[in-house]
């Protein structure tokens, strides 16, 4: 037997025994949802934008079963997404660490979850950490996706996710359907809910980036960060862009944002790309600053989503072949670059994305 072989059985033996000891039956039949109240924990311990995207299935959940309390288990990452979602009743966020993930599962446990359910859908057919999360849950009923080794450990399976073919939104959705949710009649746009102050004062940034008044001035915000160095287009190129973008809106706002690790970055773009520089240190303040412009132009990253979230149209760069995760149901123009990196994506290219949603926008 090979090593991949033994590794495999390996993993299906532990998801077996994870579902054996799990609360519940093998295949379980759905709740009766309206017999009395249910505790629901929703698990997604991915990224920023998986989380975004997730929000609609949260609200389509909540919506048709009134009668669930509905928390979720995110990271520390992602947990400000979630931050005033009145369709959340509570986050847990899992550390990095064994011993903070253990004390979360001893706190699981405690809060006696009537379903658990695995919203992660981009998977293998073995994992680790789910199944082990779920056990401790010791909720009889755990919803996921089916295929592979899940059946052994979900006893409620939902249709697996074919990215081929379905939108990222779309296949989180399907772990609305046991909730007796009509999926093709629902609405699934992902949502994030500003303050009053978080709009007033990403407000007050795009006012003093403009130096004047702003009345019906188009308010751009370029991302230049990605979550992981593949997508991370040069400074010389993202420069071009911006100073195109202002040669073609001269009374445009622009402001250029990214994370704290790519701030001087940020600065040089700006200064020779015709923009401003605005400092985000926390999610949510790059999130307020999405949800108040008018366009937003950024790598394939959790900016896009949080675009769709508030409906803004949007330039995306992103990889040929991945349009599952385009922006949702919101106007959008796509650069697409090929091979491993987004080197090979031409300033031409993203110039020209550019204007196709220009011309959209003004056309509207």
């Amino acid at each position: 037997m090979q090593f991949g072989q033994i590794e495999q059985a390996w993993r299906r033996g532990w998801m077996r025994g994870i579902g054996m000891l799990s609360a519940g039956e093998t295949v379980a039949e759905l709740p009766r949802w309206n017999e009395r109240p249910q505790a629901v924990l929703y698990m997604r311990t991915q990224g920023i934008g998986d989380v975004i995207l997730a929000t609609g299935t949260l609200r389509a959940m909540a919506l048709a079963q009134p009668s669930i309390a509905l928390d979720v288990l995110t990271t520390a990452q992602a947990s400000p997404v979630l931050e005033r979602n009145p369709y959340v009743r509570r986050v847990h966020v899992l550390p990095r660490t064994f011993l903070g993930a253990l004390e979360v599962a001893r706190t699981i446990r405690r809060e006696k979850y009537d379903v658990v359910i695995d919203g992660k859908i981009t998977r293998g057919a073995s994992f680790i950490r789910s199944p082990a999360l779920t056990l401790a849950s010791r909720a009889p009923y755990r919803i996921g996706v089916g295929g592979g080794n899940h059946p052994l450990v979900f006893n409620v399976c939902v249709d697996r996710f074919d990215r081929s073919t379905t939108h990222m939104v779309e296949g989180s959705a399907a772990l609305a359907t046991p909730f007796g949710v009509d999926l093709p009649a629902t609405d699934l746009r992902p949502e994030i809910f500003l303050s009053e102050q978080e709009t007033k004062s990403a407000d007050e940034v795009w006012s003093a980036s403009a130096g004047h008044a702003e009345i019906h001035r188009e308010r751009w915000l370029i991302n230049i960060s990605a979550g992981a160095a593949p997508r991370r287009w040069p400074n010389d190129r993202w420069i071009a862009l911006s100073a195109h973008l202002r040669a073609l809106s001269p009374e445009a706002t622009i402001i250029v944002v990214g994370s704290v690790a790519d701030w001087s970055s940020v600065c040089d773009v700006a200064s020779r790309g015709g923009a401003v520089a605005a400092p985000t240190p926390r999610l949510r303040d790059v999130l307020a600053l999405v949800g108040t412009s008018t366009h937003v132009v950024t790598a394939d990253t959790s900016i896009t989503h949080a675009a769709s979230a508030f409906r803004i149209p949007t330039v995306v760069l992103i990889q040929q072949g991945l349009t599952q995760w385009l922006p949702w149901h919101t106007p959008h123009s796509a650069a697409y670059w090929s091979g491993s990196t987004i080197e090979s994506l031409s300033i031409a290219s993203a110039c020209d994305a550019l204007d196709g949603l220009l011309q959209c926008s003004h056309a509207m």
